[in-house]
């Protein structure tokens, strides 16, 4: 099958140019979708040739073929404009005469239930089986505005393109045409719209490739429900890193209401989110959580191209907006780099009653002296802990706003670090010279300063992330156990991390409960006594935990009441000695079925259910990533001194929980590992698995 999909690939070109059209159900009816696109080309001027099949003689003085197999062999496109029930006919017919791509714009398929699925399903094959690039069932087409192709029934108008330009790629044709009709308000241009419907054959990861060689494309942005081919849509963006642009993606589908929104919307069955979000923020992907996000990030982007290394400052000049701002990057972690270098040559720009810092406020001295905004924007430019600005100015009245500009402008030094220009007041008035000087020096102006911050934060933890180490190979990872289980259950599951090399107690496994003494004295009382079973992932629930033992006779006892109580068959009980207290995490190796290899790692014991502070990442992320991850926790105060207590041993969690991703990476055999807790010890003393479970894959050799 991925043969035949490559075939479909390899073909579109031929769907994004083609020099030969079809329209498969071409219509004099003004409002029929066939006729429609007719007008379309027609006002583009496109310039290679159009067939027209459909019942009348002529259209518009273009005559009409009776059938699809009476084209001409080898046309570039068919576009199907037929009803539903004809679709995968028409689909077969046109491989059968060497037709490359297709567009489908009918509905009634996959979105509708089980009988539109198996429509889909057959129009599908036959595309396949031709290597027919087809885009659709269930969708508005595209637009190539850069080589005059209008391949949409919606009513489009020719532009001019000039670099760089952005193309839209996403599921939705509505949602495509809306983000489109934004950032040309915003005079962005547009490369190319491109809409895949319910993604029959080709999804939006498959358009990727041809959009990051697309010489006029800078930035691309994908609305996407859900992402069919993963690998690939990561591979896309480590070629669009590579190749200086960005990538940007609006992902719904947190909540269930959303997945149940997308799943009656585009048939897409809606994978793991939060692996998604974890796979894509550190993959290079800018990932937004709106719409307004995803055009204001997009503008940014395309005007700053270089990412900003370094932290934002904030120039204002009100008060109030000074304190507002620090809260608001406190909270969306977005650093605000204190000026040290800076601070003299600031000093004497200012009046005696402002102290240079960030957020600097200017105050009402502006309104004598304009150009203070310039005069202290280059200097904030050249502290080297910052690498964006933010010029966030009150509305006095539309010619002071532009003459503030004006002066600032002059005198900004243009060091490639992103610039971005806020005037507060909404939608009121403005001088209609003041957004076109500011597009034209390629700085981003907004008019509310959050959607300015929150836009700039995006920036910057993409630049963060886009440059983090990876693990190196894993050094390898021991042999599955002989006789495991889907569940390898605690003693086996420690037994083998031991064998990795992974901190676990010094325990023994006892069938009876003289074993269990002899144990117990080898090791040393107190003691801890743990039931053991695959099918007992939660033995304290069950009464199958004993702890604190101090000597045989409470070993004896407790033997004989967790024996007697638990009415499963048992592998035996786990004695091991008692463990000094640490702070615990909880820590999960898990391979997602769509976005692969995954850690999650978060506060242990019962806090990972009642608090659900986790963090998930990819599972070959570096040790500092990982520590970086730790400290993001909502709890994470608690592991560096909380109340007096010392610091834990965050860097010893990193590098076991980087340890335990290798031997995911290693061992195919496994499907998860959870670790809860792991005890974690002040200072430099390290770690210790308290519990683990393995789930296996027991096809695996």
């Amino acid at each position: 099958m991925t043969d035949a999909l490559d075939r479909c690939r390899a073909n579109i070109g031929a769907l994004l140019r083609p020099r030969s059209i079809a329209i498969v159900g071409a219509s004099s009816n003004p409002s029929a979708f066939g006729r429609r696109l007719l007008a379309n080309l027609e006002r583009f001027a496109f310039g290679g040739d159009i067939h027209l099949v459909g019942r009348a003689d002529s259209i518009e003085g273009r005559p009409c073929l009776p059938s699809i197999d009476a084209l001409p062999e080898g046309v570039d496109l068919a576009v199907i404009a037929i009803g539903r029930a004809d679709v995968p006919e028409a689909v077969r017919q046109c491989g059968l005469r060497g037709v490359r791509s297709a567009i489908v714009y009918g509905s009634g398929f996959a979105e509708t239930g089980v009988e539109g699925r198996r429509a889909q399903d057959v129009l599908a094959r036959h595309a396949i089986d031709a290597g027919i690039a087809l885009l659709g069932p269930n969708c508005t087409g595209l637009t190539n505005f850069v080589d005059n192709v209008p391949l949409t029934f919606g009513n489009s108008r020719p532009r001019a393109v000039k670099e760089p330009a952005i193309a839209i790629v996403g599921q939705s044709g509505g949602m495509v045409g809306a983000i489109r009709m934004a950032l040309e308000a915003r005079q962005l241009d547009i490369s190319c719209t491109i809409a895949t419907g319910n993604e029959g054959v080709l999804g939006v990861e498959d358009f990727l490739d041809e959009l990051i060689r697309d010489e006029t494309t800078r930035v691309i942005l994908v609305f996407a429900e859900q992402i069919r081919r993963p690998g690939h849509f990561l591979e896309a963006a480590a070629k669009a890193h590579r190749a200086g642009k960005a990538l940007l993606l609006l992902h719904p589908g947190r909540s269930a209401a959303g997945q149940r929104s997308a799943a009656s919307h585009t048939g897409a069955i809606v994978g793991d989110h939060a692996a998604m979000r974890a796979a894509v923020d550190h993959a290079g992907i800018i990932r937004v959580d709106t719409v307004e996000e995803l055009v204001d990030v997009a503008e940014l982007v395309l005007r700053c191209p270089r990412p900003p290394q370094g932290g934002l400052a904030i120039l204002t000049d009100s008060g109030a907006f000074k304190s507002l701002s620090s809260d608001f990057c406190e909270a969306a972690g977005v650093a605000l780099p204190p000026i040290e270098r800076m601070r003299e040559a600031l000093a004497g720009e200012l009046p005696a009653f402002i102290t240079p810092e960030n957020p600097l406020d200017v105050s009402a001295q502006a309104l004598q002296q304009p150009d203070i905004y310039g005069r202290c924007g280059r200097l904030l430019l050249e502290e080297p802990g910052v690498g964006a600005l933010l010029i966030a100015i009150m509305p006095s009245s539309p010619e002071f706003g532009l003459k503030a500009a004006r002066e600032t402008l002059a005198l900004l030094p243009d060091n490639g670090k992103p610039v971005l220009y806020a005037l507060f007041g909404g939608d009121s008035p403005i001088s209609p010279e003041l957004t076109p000087l500011l597009r034209n020096a390629g700085i981003p102006f907004y008019r509310v300063p959050e959607r300015a911050m929150a836009a700039i934060g995006h920036y910057m933890r993409h630049a963060a992330s886009a440059g983090q180490p990876r693990a190196p190979a894993s050094r390898g990872a021991p042999a599955m156990p002989a006789g495991a289980r889907a569940a390898m259950p605690e003693w086996q599951a420690k037994r083998w991390l031991g064998a990795a090399g992974l901190p676990v107690p010094d325990g023994r496994l006892a069938t009876d409960v003289e074993a269990a003494v002899a144990a117990a004295f080898e090791i040393g009382y107190p003691v801890a006594l743990k039931a053991q079973s695959p099918a007992l992932p939660h033995k304290s629930d069950v009464g199958g935990v004993a702890l604190g033992l101090a000597d045989e006779a409470a070993l004896r006892d407790a033997f004989a009441k967790m024996t007697g109580s638990i009415t499963i068959r048992l592998d035996g009980l786990l004695v091991e000695p008692m463990a000094k207290r640490g702070a615990e995490l909880f820590v999960s190796a898990r391979r997602d079925p769509a976005w692969g290899p995954m850690l999650t790692i978060g506060l242990g014991g019962v806090w990972v259910e009642a608090l659900n502070d986790v963090r998930t990442f990819p599972a070959d992320l570096g040790e500092g990533a990982i520590q970086a991850e730790i400290g993001a926790l909502r709890g994470a105060r608690l592991l560096e001194g909380w109340r007096g207590e010392a610091a834990s041993d965050v860097a010893a969690a990193a590098a076991l929980a980087a340890r335990l991703g290798a031997l995911l990476i290693a061992s195919p055999w496994i499907r998860e590992i959870e670790i809860n807790p792991l005890l974690v010890y002040p200072g430099k003393e390290g770690v210790l698995i308290l519990d683990a479970l393995i789930a296996t894959d027991r096809a695996a050799e």
